[in-house]
Parts: structure tokens; C-alpha cells; sequence
């Protein structure tokens, strides 16, 4: 048996199998001082400990208790308090209250006596859905007129009549063939990235005898055609629909989904995808949708032929990070609609199931699905990414939710990790994250879903009518005085560059210079006194650094997105890869609750001239017990910026020590050069001494001020 063995079966969650490996691998080790020993002791620590048998956990610990190594030491004492705690903690009173809460056990529905039922739907809901129907429908119009309008004044310098009929004609032309044509080009980019297998519904029926009763029934009472069912055969939990009309609709899931849900949950899914059917929605969104496609497809292409051709290799990053820059944005265009119809979807998948609390389950397991996922594959998951405004799931916005409910299935019951609800809920950060999202956040519709079980008279999932309560209690003034604080620091370079704009604007003529470029000057001047000032806030001194965990985290509701918390986590590193949004490299770090993403960047020489350095840094650390300092924010990912990673076991012969990251090294740096290119200018320009330059301006203040 081997170590990497042992390591894929505590990754895979499979607990049992990692303790039986991993012991038969130290049992026969030589040399009990070993480092790769020591390693195997502390993963079947972690093994004992998510499995829920912490007394055997404690007892590896008290052997390791006499080795030398000071920071094994400190993990054994940090380790040795958490099991503690959990040995001696009492049943978690939610799960034996309320069975539906961990799926984590096994579901047994809470549902109503009856399917077909009728709940009441806030009208700001429907409000919001018609009017992000039509805007979608127009919206996609006035782009294809606007096109056509661009392309008019190339061919002549006045626009009459006959060309804006001319237009009109063609934008109905080309929209009509645009709603027709959607599903064939999204089958089209569904065909390059996965296999689809089409299945009946005898197929269905073996995995989720009450999603086809569902189906028929919903078909047969509307007179229509059984809709086509997908399945792909990828591990992550997919559920989308796309078509134009509703006897051509097309249903489509992944093995990963039927494999994560029970068959109230599936029928729950299935009922959300025939709400969009039943409310037109899905024509709505595959009509502008299949642009979108298209153009993500480009940009796979482009990147995959980066990676084989010889040539030209930045040249296709550069049009690919392009053609990804409008996909991204692109995609904004379909958000009001997929985001108001969730919420028509949820209520219609409740009354036509009776059971709103196996939607909940589903939305929570399918988060904690995304996540897992997400551990075990380090390279980009297109099939989440492709179908990221179709699905029922945004895979972006999932990522917190999910990994608290892995917590919760794993048994660590330490804290309660349903209060990260908490932050989605009342943070007004959440709002944002939200608006830059296909789907409202989960914790959003599961309060939506627990007011159709209070209609029907059923006991919520997760308690979450406690959690609201508990949310009623927080400090509203320090929510909204932090998230004040954060947007004067968000915006602090804007508004340094628009304050040296003006500032340049009163001297020219007051100090008769008559430069036109004193305002660039100044622009960059303000621009990099902002960017400190927003450094200064991001990443903070270490001197209120706390030990924590990512329940602890995730549970914060008063958690900044853009103000880093100083914070030191234990774990283990797991993989990386480089970060596709900005610099450096996005590390994945495993402690006792879940996984982090840790945001690390190196120094210019790594990141620039010799990034095989960095990288070869980082594979000695995977798959080591290391302690990561850094600063974490709440946002769409929760995240660590990375001061350093401390092995907790160090080899200079193997290259095994500590990994520095240079965030404010670089901010600085940054900052510091944007004012430099401003000031050394004017030093030139006007041949005086910086020195008296700024007197003069102090005294301008000065006499304005006094005046």
C-alpha cells in the first residue's frame, strides 16, 4: 500500500479505506521519525477525525506527542483541542430533530400529504420575471438593430426612412431565425464539450420512479409532448433545460446529480426545469443563450490551440483572453432573466411536488457536489462553466454554501454551519455578489422556499426560520458601516485619479503653467495614492492575526469582500493552478473542515522571468501539512490572499520550506511607481525642486482653507 493511495481515498471521502491504507503503509514503515511516516500519521488523524471517531484520533495524536519538530507540536495542540470538543459535544440537536437536515444521513421527505398544490407568490417576483422577459426579448433586438444601424452609416452619412424600415425588417428577419436556430447551436457547443446519451424515460424510471410520474402527469395535463432527456456522463451535478417551444424542450442532466440527490430531490430538479418549460422562460434564454455559446466556444478553441501550436502562442492567449472578456460579458445580458425566473421556477417546482424541503435539500447537496467536484479535478470544469447561466446552480456563487455543507456532511459539528446562510442573507455585500450571478444566491431562495413549507404547514430545512431570527439580531449599523468603509477603499483609486484631475485643472491656470499634460500627471499621481490606501485596508498587520477554521470563517456575517481579515489556517495542500482572473497562482488548501482557495503571488522573478521556479515551489508543498498566514475576504470565492506557507514539517535537502507571497510587496510597488511617473514630469517639466513644488501646493491649500 502507498502513501498516494491513501491520500486519493481521504480525498474521495472513502475514510474507512484511507484508515486501512495508510495504517498498513506506517505499520511497515522503518523509521518511525520519517517524514513521510509522520504524514501518514496526521491523514489518518484527519480520516478518524471526518469519520466521527475522534477518541482514535486523539490516541494517534498522544503517540506523535514526544517528536522533536516544533510546528508538528502546534498542530498536534490545535488538533488535540478540536477533538476534544468533538468528543465530548453532544448529538447536533438539528440533526435529531429535523432528519432532512444532513443528507448527510439519509433524507426522509418532509413533504406535504399531496402533490399539486397552491402557494402564494410575492408579487415583486412576478413583477421582476415579466418585465426581465420582455427587457431580455428587446435587449437582444436593439443589439441586432444596432448592428444593422452600424453597418448603415458605413454605406451612407444620412439614415432616412427607408433605412430605418430597411433595419427593422432585418433585425425581425434575423431575430426569427436567431429563436429557431438557438437550440441547434447549443446543441452544437454541448456536442464539443460533452456526450450527450439520450434516454427514455423507462431508463428514468429506475433512478427516479417519481420524476417520471411528474413528467406525464405535467405533459399530459398540458397536452404536450414528453420532452427529450439528456444525460451526460460527467461527475459534476448539472440539471439544464434549452429549446424554443415546448414540445422540442430539451431536459438534460448529469450522472454526478443522479448519483448526489435521492428521488424526491431528482423529482424536485425535474420539476424547477419544467417551470421554466411551463413559464416560456427557457425560450427566452436559449434565444440569448446561443450567441453566448458561440462565442465561449471560440474561446475554448483558441485556448486549447495555444497549448498544441508552436507558433503564435501568445497571440492566441491574447485573442482567446479577448473572445473570454466577451463571454463573461455577454453573459450579463441574460442574468435579469434566468435570475427572476428562478424564483417563479422554485415556487412552481414547490406546488407542483408539494414539497418545497426537497428543493432546499437538492440546492444545498448540489452546492456540496460543485465542491467535491471541484477537490478532485485542478483543470477547468467546462461543463459547469459553459452552462453556468442555464443550470439550476451557479457553480461561482455555490462555493461557500458548499463547502459548509460538506462540513455538515462530513459529521464536523464543532459549529454549526448552516449559519453561513447568515452572510447571503444579510450582508450587503451579498447584493453585489448577486448581481454578477445567473441564479440568486442559495441562501436567498431556500428563505423563499421556507415560506411555501409555512403555507403548507411543514417544518423547514436546516432551521432556518432560527436563522433568520439570528439574522434579525445582527448589528444592521456595523453591517452597513463596513460596507461603507468597503466602498470608499473600492473605489479610493477612481477617486484619487478623478481628485488629481481636478486638483490639475485649478493649477494650470492658477500657477500659470498651461500644461497639457499636468492632469495625466496628476491622474497617475492620485490613481497610486489610492491604490496604497486601498493596499493599506486589503492587506492589514499582522497584529490581530487569529487562529481560526473555514467554518469559523464562512459563518462571519460581518465578513468584508474587499478588507482582508489577518488569519493563520492548519491544513493541507492539495494542488494548484494559475490564476485565470489575475497574476499568480490559486493554491487549494484542505483543513479539518473543508477546502480554501489560497491566492498566491510570487516575486518578479518567479512571476516573470523564471515562473518554473514558483512552480516547482509549490509541487514540493502539494500533498504537505503546511500552516497558510494570509488575509481572508468573503466575496463570490471566499479566499486567502497568501502571506507565506509554513510545511509543518521543513526539508532543505528536498526543497521542502517556506513559500513567501508578495501582495503588498507588489501593491506597493504599484503605487509607489504611478506617482513617480506623475511627479518625475514635473521635476523636468518646470526645472524646480520637488520640495518647493509641493510647499507651493501646501500653501494653496493652506490660504484656500483659511479663506
Amino acid at each position: 500500500m502507498s502513501l498516494k493511495a491513501g491520500k486519493e481515498a481521504l480525498l474521495r471521502k472513502h475514510y474507512t479505506e484511507a484508515i486501512a491504507i495508510l495504517s498498513e503503509y506506517s505499520h511497515g514503515h522503518p523509521d518511525p521519525t520519517a517524514k513521510d511516516y509522520i504524514q501518514a500519521q496526521i491523514w489518518i488523524v484527519t480520516a478518524y477525525q471526518r469519520s466521527g471517531r475522534a477518541d482514535k484520533a486523539i490516541a494517534i495524536c498522544e503517540q506523535l506527542a514526544d517528536h522533536p519538530d516544533p510546528q508538528l507540536q502546534t498542530w498536534l495542540q490545535k488538533s488535540l483541542v478540536s477533538l476534544q470538543k468533538q468528543l465530548e459535544a453532544e448529538p447536533n440537536p438539528a440533526q435529531t430533530r429535523n432528519e432532512d437536515v444532513a443528507e448527510v444521513i439519509k433524507s426522509k421527505p418532509n413533504r406535504y400529504r399531496r402533490n399539486h398544490v397552491t402557494l402564494a407568490l410575492p408579487f415583486k417576483y412576478k413583477f421582476m420575471f415579466i418585465l426581465a422577459m420582455v427587457g431580455t426579448v428587446l435587449l437582444v433586438l436593439g443589439l441586432i438593430a444596432g448592428i444593422f444601424l452600424w453597418l448603415a452609416t458605413r454605406v451612407t452619412l444620412e439614415i432616412g426612412r427607408s433605412w430605418f424600415i430597411l433595419i427593422t425588417i432585418n433585425t425581425i428577419v434575423i431575430g426569427t431565425l436567431m429563436f429557431f436556430m438557438s437550440p441547434w447551436l447549443i446543441d452544437i457547443t454541448q456536442k464539443r464539450f460533452q456526450r450527450t446519451q439520450w434516454i427514455t424515460l423507462f431508463d428514468l424510471e429506475a433512478i427516479s420512479p417519481e420524476a417520471v410520474e411528474l413528467i406525464e402527469n405535467f405533459c399530459a395535463d398540458r397536452n404536450r409532448d414528453i420532452p427529450r432527456i439528456g444525460l451526460i456522463a460527467d461527475d459534476s451535478p448539472v440539471a439544464f433545460v434549452y429549446g424554443v417551444l415546448p414540445n422540442s424542450a430539451r431536459l438534460v442532466i448529469s450522472r454526478g446529480l443522479l448519483d448526489l440527490l435521492s428521488d424526491d430531490e431528482i423529482a424536485a430538479v425535474f420539476a424547477y426545469q419544467l417551470g421554466r418549460v411551463a413559464t416560456w422562460s427557457f425560450s427566452v434564454t436559449t434565444f440569448a443563450a446561443a450567441p453566448v455559446q458561440l462565442v465561449y466556444l471560440f474561446y475554448v478553441y483558441l485556448s486549447r490551440l495555444s497549448f498544441r501550436t508552436k507558433r503564435g502562442k501568445n497571440a492566441f492567449r491574447l485573442i482567446a483572453a479577448i473572445a473570454n472578456f466577451f463571454y463573461r460579458c455577454s453573459n450579463y445580458l441574460l442574468f435579469p432573466i434566468t435570475r427572476s425566473s428562478a424564483y417563479v421556477c422554485d415556487h412552481f417546482a414547490a406546488e407542483l411536488t408539494g414539497n418545497p424541503n426537497a428543493m432546499s435539500r437538492a440546492l444545498t447537496k448540489i452546492a456540496r457536489g460543485i465542491v467535491e467536484q471541484g477537490q478532485l479535478r485542478n483543470d477547468i470544469n467546462r461543463l459547469l462553466e459553459s452552462t453556468r447561466a442555464l443550470g439550476i446552480c451557479d457553480h461561482q456563487t455555490a462555493i461557500a454554501v458548499g463547502t459548509a455543507f460538506m462540513v455538515l456532511h462530513s459529521g464536523y459539528w464543532e459549529q454549526n454551519p448552516t449559519r453561513v446562510f447568515l452572510w447571503e442573507l444579510y450582508n450587503p455585500w451579498s447584493s453585489w455578489i448577486e448581481f454578477h450571478s445567473p441564479l440568486p444566491l442559495i441562501g436567498r431562495r431556500l428563505r423563499t422556499l421556507t415560506l411555501y413549507t409555512r403555507q403548507l404547514g411543514l417544518n423547514s430545512e436546516f432551521e432556518f426560520l432560527q436563522i433568520m431570527k439570528e439574522g434579525k439580531a445582527l448589528k444592521k449599523a456595523k453591517l452597513y458601516r463596513n460596507f461603507s468603509k468597503d466602498v470608499i477603499v473600492q473605489v479610493a483609486p477612481y477617486g484619487g485619479a478623478i481628485t488629481g484631475l481636478i486638483l490639475a485643472k485649478i493649477m494650470n491656470p492658477l500657477f500659470n503653467l498651461y500644461n497639457n499634460w499636468l492632469p495625466w500627471q496628476f491622474i497617475l499621481i492620485g490613481l497610486g495614492i489610492g491604490i496604497m490606501f486601498q493596499g493599506t485596508f486589503r492587506y492589514p498587520d499582522f497584529r490581530r492575526v487569529v487562529d481560526g477554521d473555514l467554518v469559523s470563517l464562512l459563518n462571519d456575517p460581518y465578513a468584508s469582500t474587499l478588507r482582508g481579515q489577518p488569519v493563520q489556517l492548519p491544513g493541507e495542500l492539495i494542488g494548484y493552478d494559475p490564476d485565470i482572473n489575475q497574476l499568480g497562482y490559486n493554491l487549494k488548501l484542505e483543513d479539518q473542515a473543508g477546502m480554501i482557495n489560497l491566492n498566491y503571488l510570487p516575486n518578479y522573478q518567479s512571476l516573470v522571468t523564471n515562473s518554473s521556479r514558483a512552480i516547482r515551489r509549490i509541487e514540493t508543498l502539494i500533498g504537505q501539512s503546511v500552516v497558510a498566514t494570509g488575509w481572508f475576504r468573503r466575496g463570490n470565492l471566499p479566499i486567502v490572499d497568501l502571506s507565506s506557507l509554513k510545511p509543518l514539517l521543513t526539508d532543505e535537502a528536498m526543497g521542502i520550506k517556506i513559500l513567501s507571497s508578495y501582495h503588498q510587496l507588489w501593491n506597493n510597488l504599484i503605487s509607489s511607481l504611478l506617482v513617480l511617473a506623475g511627479l518625475l514630469p514635473m521635476t523636468i517639466t518646470y526645472r524646480v525642486e520637488l520640495v518647493e513644488f509641493v510647499a507651493d501646493f501646501v500653501k494653496l491649500i493652506t490660504s484656500l482653507f483659511g479663506s
